[in-house]
């Protein structure tokens, strides 16, 4: 039996909240903070222990040597394929703005696309911490609720199937070189498993509006009030095949344009690094991320990556200097903007604001 999600969303003065209220004023745990952290902290000591035990069979000196004659223009190619990373995720949100009628200008969602990506890679949620901070700035920009659920439902499908086809392609690459053992062939399912899951999940609600989320979930008040949400999400945005497509295609850009940052890094530092071996090790590297529950996938993307590397003829010093690089470029150099920027779309819209309404359509 399924709750009555209008009857339950209403306050106890008797006032149902505008779903724009709601979006904006979702409740974060208490603990979310003190959680992540914690995550933080455990994620530093794995990497730290991984690169000492890593330098342990290297040469400590070789690899400081070699950081220190990176390529300044290899290093600025990997700088500007992070920048079209954030132009490619903003482009997700504008491609459904625009076929919902709520357009936004590309540069006013730049802010909101650093949000979502550092966010993914902070909070381990498969994708939907970043989501909902989008959401509510979207929410604080103007967009009315319709169309803000709407575009966060196909950003997370189109997230789920560009991930799905990254990590496929990267074991085929794997199975090609003749390096797909039976540990890798065990992650590949478990991989699949969840991606499909969740996208699936997502689909399910999606198209059902809520209608099939069990009533012991329902007794949540996020989920009660995201359950209203649902019902205003536009079903004809959803099933335009070309919206999803445009979507997806930028969703794989940003794969693809990670992979050319290590592929550029890899060079930055005298590691010859085909495309296809960049590809291969940074996806795998960021499945191997995925299903650890280390916040920013500390420790394990980067002896994953490490490993690949080397397992590809790179030397240990290269390749733990190739892959700090690119965690540089995609973790900690955007960390205070993130983190800057996350606080100022976390703060509540002012009691009493208002945003344009748009209208469901099924």
């Amino acid at each position: 039996m399924v709750a009555d999600v209008s009857r339950s969303a209403s306050t106890s003065e008797g006032v149902t909240p505008s779903p724009e209220a709601v979006l904006v004023n979702l409740p974060d745990h208490p603990h979310a903070t003190l959680g992540m952290m914690a995550g933080w902290g455990a994620g530093l000591l794995v990497l730290a222990g991984l690169v000492t035990f890593i330098l342990h069979f290297g040469d400590f000196e070789t690899f400081l040597t070699t950081l220190r004659r990176a390529d300044p223009l290899w290093l600025a190619a990997a700088a500007l394929c992070q920048l079209a990373t954030y132009g490619c995720a903003a482009g997700v949100w504008w491609c459904v703005l625009r076929r919902t009628g709520a357009a936004r200008p590309l540069t006013s969602l730049l802010s909101l696309a650093l949000v979502e990506l550092f966010a993914n890679q902070a909070l381990p949620s498969g994708g939907v911490s970043g989501s909902i901070m989008v959401i509510r700035g979207l929410v604080r920009r103007g967009v009315g609720s319709p169309a803000a659920i709407t575009a966060l439902l196909v950003a997370g499908l189109s997230y789920y199937t560009a991930y799905l086809l990254a990590g496929l392609s990267a074991f085929v690459l794997l199975w090609h070189f003749g390096d797909l053992s039976g540990a890798w062939l065990s992650l590949s399912i478990a991989f699949v498993a969840v991606v499909v899951l969740l996208a699936g999940a997502v689909l399910a609600v999606t198209r059902s509006r809520g209608r099939f989320i069990p009533h012991a979930v329902l007794r949540w008040q996020p989920a009660i009030r995201f359950s209203a949400l649902l019902r205003q999400v536009r079903l004809d945005t959803i099933r335009d095949g070309r919206v999803v497509f445009e979507a997806v295609v930028f969703q794989c850009a940003v794969f693809l344009l990670d992979a050319a940052t290590l592929w550029c890094a890899g060079h930055a530092v005298g590691l010859a690094l085909s495309p296809a071996s960049a590809f291969m090790s940074f996806v795998l590297a960021s499945v191997v991320a995925t299903l650890s529950p280390i916040p920013l996938g500390l420790g394990t993307f980067e002896g994953t990556c490490v490993g690949m590397l080397h397992l590809l003829g790179g030397g240990l010093e290269t390749s733990l200097a190739a892959t700090l690089i690119l965690r540089g470029f995609t973790l900690w150099l955007p960390m205070l903007p993130g983190l800057w920027l996350i606080r100022r779309e976390m703060k509540a819209m002012p009691t009493g604001a208002t945003s344009p309404q748009g209208t469901a359509q099924a």
